[in-house]
């Protein structure tokens, strides 16, 4: 490729990009210097453009054997020498190239004191991590020491490479109770992590399912189920999408264990500091953690050291408060395995006189909870169960806006009873089309039999046939179904709406509604697929096949539509409370 009349450094720059190396060579016959040239504002060799580009390790590997192990230092206007560049971008045989050439690149420090293996955690490059690490020397000023060794620490934690970390913290135990150039330590930047914890895991039903399942039996799945392996098939290979999900599952459960063990660890060592600092480094962790809902980091933080329950935030508010305040109910679990202090934790208000049933009255729907109607019942369930737990006095206390939290409440929650209203009437309105509908297809198909009625005594045809009979099932039970389904919608429709029918009345109308649509559908198209076999099987008789495939289709579509929010609504109307005691242990 040739760039013309083109100055050097932009020559420089697009040979290095492209991975030029036969103009990249005439440029360095022409002119010797060109080889250290620092090119346009960022100051960068040749060498720092081509490890970015990463598309052409030869030419990287051409240009470090053309250096002396001084040129392959050169820094840039930032300060970072090229492995500093190699390390940002995770290039990592570049990294092997570099090292070979200048093993001390490793310990070089850029505008911002950071060491290209700082610069590889911070970028989540697992392998050039683990490379590094292994060539990064401990001495001074040491990369694993001190702040600079938080700041590492806590790099790989944000990064989720728990199981390096953890490597780190086996042989610098004195990370856990130090802080970085921000003042943050590695236990606030783990609370800042939900998703390494099965309590913030967002996996999907089946996922969590089988999960559940490998945490049982956890040395036969991982026989069994390990990618590459057999499976429950037999000898037979595990199909690919199947493989990949066991893969993520496999992967999520080793970094719960991995992080629950660095936790643990990083408890430990901060227990063994002074109270002052113990309340320091705990406290502010576990009020984040508590926000955020990571359930395995406050259970841990107060059977380690209880007193943290007692911690409050910049508003006064403790644990259990922040719980209720954010809605965090596998915290406030928690609560229920707390022995005789839990009296003095209801009776506790925040710094602007709120207690906790304030706190609940409060509006502040959860996003994990889909339709305005559902958050609402959410929203009750927690005012409710505030009110069984603090004492009776405190239900009529003034709060800061001056109300009693029963008409905090009303009026919190004025704008979400009317979102919720109008999401259960759009529903129940489409719904209860689709129902009268089906009753009106099924009622006719009722008296217009396939094949007829004998003319003398109108007996159906049809009726010794087996399919008939099916077809008769079926179109009753379509009419039964759908018409129950249209009376649960039409309740909707004419009900209240008050605040307390969000509680159970609606979601249970709703609920029944939309199963027993999805059996009247279901019914409808099997009679279909009946009559449509009696009609033609004289002259097709495999018309029964491919016609009751194809009805499968929009009843699955249905099902599959629908199920996750019928699910949800089932669960938080009929299931167990979200408020309950996790396991027996008393953890305070």
């Amino acid at each position: 490729m040739e760039y013309g009349n083109e100055n050097r450094d932009l020559r420089l720059h697009k040979s290095a990009v492209h991975g030029n190396w036969s103009t990249a060579s005439r440029i360095f016959a022409e002119d010797s210097e060109a080889l250290t040239a620092k090119i346009f504002g960022f100051e960068e060799t040749i060498l720092h453009v081509a490890i970015t580009a990463g598309h052409s390790i030869e030419f990287v590997q051409k240009l470090a054997d053309k250096m002396t192990e001084d040129m392959v230092g050169i820094e840039n206007r930032g300060g970072n020498n090229p492995l500093h560049c190699a390390a940002m971008v995770g290039n990592t045989e570049a990294v092997k190239i570099l090292v070979k050439k200048n093993s001390t690149l490793t310990q070089g420090r850029n505008c911002l004191n950071a060491t290209p293996l700082h610069y590889a955690a911070s970028y989540a490059h697992k392998e050039t991590v683990r490379f590094l690490l292994s060539v990064t020397r401990d001495e001074h000023p040491s990369p694993f020491a001190g702040e600079d060794g938080v700041r590492l620490l806590n790099a790989l934690i944000t990064a989720d490479f728990y199981g390096i970390a953890l490597d780190l913290l086996k042989h610098h135990l004195t990370l856990a109770r130090g802080r970085d150039q921000y003042g943050f330590t590695a236990l606030y930047t783990l609370s800042k992590k939900p998703r390494a914890f099965a309590s913030g895991s967002h996996l999907g039903f089946c996922q969590r399912l089988i999960c559940g399942t490998c945490c049982k039996h956890r040395n036969y799945c991982y026989s069994r189920w390990r990618c590459g392996g057999s499976n429950w098939w037999g000898s037979r290979r595990t199909p690919k999408g199947i493989q990949e999900i066991l893969q993520l599952i496999e992967n999520t459960m080793l970094m719960h264990k991995q992080a629950m063990k660095l936790l643990k660890i990083l408890i430990s060592e901060v227990l063994k500091a002074s109270d002052s600092e113990i309340y320091s480094m705990l406290g502010p962790a576990t009020i984040n953690a508590t926000r955020l809902g990571i359930q395995e980091f406050v259970a841990e933080a107060i059977k380690s050291f209880p007193y943290v329950v007692w911690h409050r935030d910049q508003d006064g508010c403790n644990i259990f408060l922040l719980a209720v305040k954010h809605r965090q109910e596998k915290i406030f679990s928690l609560f229920y395995q707390i022995g005789n202090h839990k009296h003095i934790l209801t009776s506790l208000g925040d710094n602007f006189g709120n207690n906790m049933l304030h706190l609940a009255a409060k509006l502040n729907a959860s996003n994990k909870i889909s339709g305005a109607a559902l958050q609402m019942q959410r929203e009750l369930q927690w005012f409710q169960e505030m009110e069984k737990v603090v004492q009776p006095s405190y239900k009529e206390n003034i709060g800061e806006n001056g109300h009693i939290p029963r008409i905090l409440f009303t009026k919190e929650h004025k704008n979400l009873v009317e979102t919720g209203e109008k999401w259960m009437k759009d529903t129940a309105t489409s719904c209860a089309t689709v129902a009268a509908l089906v009753i009106t297809v099924v009622f006719a198909a009722a008296f217009t039999v396939p094949g007829g009625n004998n003319s003398d005594k109108g007996i159906p045809i049809y009726l010794k046939e087996t399919a008939f009979m099916i077809f008769a099932i079926s179109d009753a039970l379509g009419l039964f179904a759908s018409s129950t389904s249209l009376l649960m919608f039409l309740g909707i429709l004419t009900s209240r709406y008050s605040e307390e029918d969000f509680l159970r009345a609606l979601p249970m109308r709703l609920s029944i509604g939309h199963i027993t649509l999805f059996f009247s559908i279901a019914s409808m198209l099997t009679a279909f697929s009946a009559a449509f076999h009696l009609v033609l099987f004289h002259r097709v008789k495999w018309i029964a096949v491919p016609i009751g495939l194809l009805a499968c289709a929009p009843v699955t579509l249905f099902a599959l539509l629908q199920f996750p929010l019928l699910v949800q609504m089932v669960s938080s109307t009929f299931g167990p409370s979200v408020f309950r005691k996790q396991s027996q242990e008393i953890i305070f």
